[in-house]
Parts: structure tokens; sequence; C-alpha cells
């Protein structure tokens, strides 16, 4: 018994000391960070996206990448029920309307694998907030999510993220979708492993931050 109750404030004082403890924002503390890169690397999070700046249509779920020196491509889930589509864009945005025909791949997705991406874009973007450093640049890749579901109407963006954080796990999950619809869906357990592996990564990450443990 003895040794539960010595474990557990063990436990309770490690966690106290890795969460780190609220201060006065400090413009040169963070103009220092951002030169060294800590700025960058310290963000868990999306940043807001605001309305004039993307609008990815009227999807359940979307994400577009928009490198700095290529074209930009993403991906809109659209649907209900028990039927969704998955629309695979390149070049631009579909309400652009400056795509061609041949730029798009339409792929049927089942209700399960929605749901795994409606779930994880939901989450990941109630989590959005500005961060207290400027962590973009003039190269790179701008990342977007944008969710319009469950009476949620949600956006954000991250640039070029490289730490092991949620907007890099992400980025690797939306990328896995883009693969699916670039192979015309011809390996659903595939991409339903990644997004189930990317939701408890990211719900474990979100747990252990609340306690201050991440």
């Amino acid at each position: 018994m003895f040794g539960r109750v010595a474990l557990l404030l063990a436990l309770s004082a490690s966690a106290a000391a890795q969460l780190s403890p609220w201060t006065p924002y400090d413009m040169t503390l963070e103009r220092q960070r951002q030169v060294t890169g800590g700025a960058h690397a310290s963000v868990d999070h999306l940043v807001p996206a605001d309305v004039g700046q993307i609008d990815l249509g009227n999807c359940a779920a979307a994400y577009a990448a928009e490198p700095s020196f290529a074209p930009s491509e993403g991906w809109c889930l659209t649907g209900g029920k028990d039927q969704y589509q998955l629309t695979f864009w390149r070049d631009a945005a579909p309400q652009q309307n400056k795509h061609s025909e041949a730029a798009k791949t339409v792929v049927l997705v089942d209700k399960q694998l929605a749901d795994l991406v409606q779930e994880i874009w939901i989450n990941a973007l109630l989590d959005t907030h500005y961060p207290r450093a400027y962590a973009g640049g003039l190269d790179g890749t701008t990342y977007y999510f944008q969710v319009r579901s469950q009476d949620l109407d949600l956006r954000g963006q991250t640039w070029s993220p490289s730490a092991d954080r949620p907007p890099a796990w992400l980025v690797s999950a939306a990328s896995e979708v883009m693969g699916y619809a670039r192979s015309q869906g011809s390996d659903p357990e595939k991409l339903r492993t990644a997004l189930a592996k990317c939701r408890e990564r990211l719900f474990s990450y979100y747990r252990k931050r609340s306690s201050g443990g991440a």
C-alpha cells in the first residue's frame, strides 16, 4: 500500500515538473526563440487560418498543401450517413475553378474511414490557437485543415512542421488520405490502420498534456 502511494506521489511530482508554468508574453524572449528555431519546434497545435485566407469548400473535412514553389494540392471529403466521396485535386482548390477535370480524382469512402478522418480533424482543430512567436517562412509548405461537420466550421494551418508533434502527425495522416485517393481507393485497410494510429497518438498526447505529462 505504501509503495503504491509513493509511486503515485512520484508520478504526480514528475507531471508537475514537466508542466511549464504560464508567463506573460515577452517579445524579446519570443524573438530570441524564433531566431534559434525554438519557437517553431515547440508548436504542438494548428494556428488559425482566417476565413478570407482560404476556403476549401463545403467539405465535412478538407486538407490542402501549398508549397512555395510548386502546385498546390488537396482533398475534400463530402457526403453523409453511409455514403462519402473523397475528391483529390491539384493546382487549385475546387472553389477557385482553376483546375481542369483531369486534375480531379473522386473515390468512394466508407463510413468508418470518414468518421476517423472527421474525428481526428475536429479534435485537432478544436485545439487551434495563436502561437507566441511567428513560425512561418518564405519557403517550405503551408498545410491547411478544415471541418464543416457536426455543427462546426473550423479551419487551421501549420507551416512545414518538423518536430515529432501533432502538426506533423496531421500532415502525415492527410498525406495517407491523399495517397488513398491517388490509388483510386486501392487499400482501405492500410488507410484505416494509419488513421487509427494517428487518432490514438493524438488523443494520447492531448491527455498527457492536459495532465502535465506531454
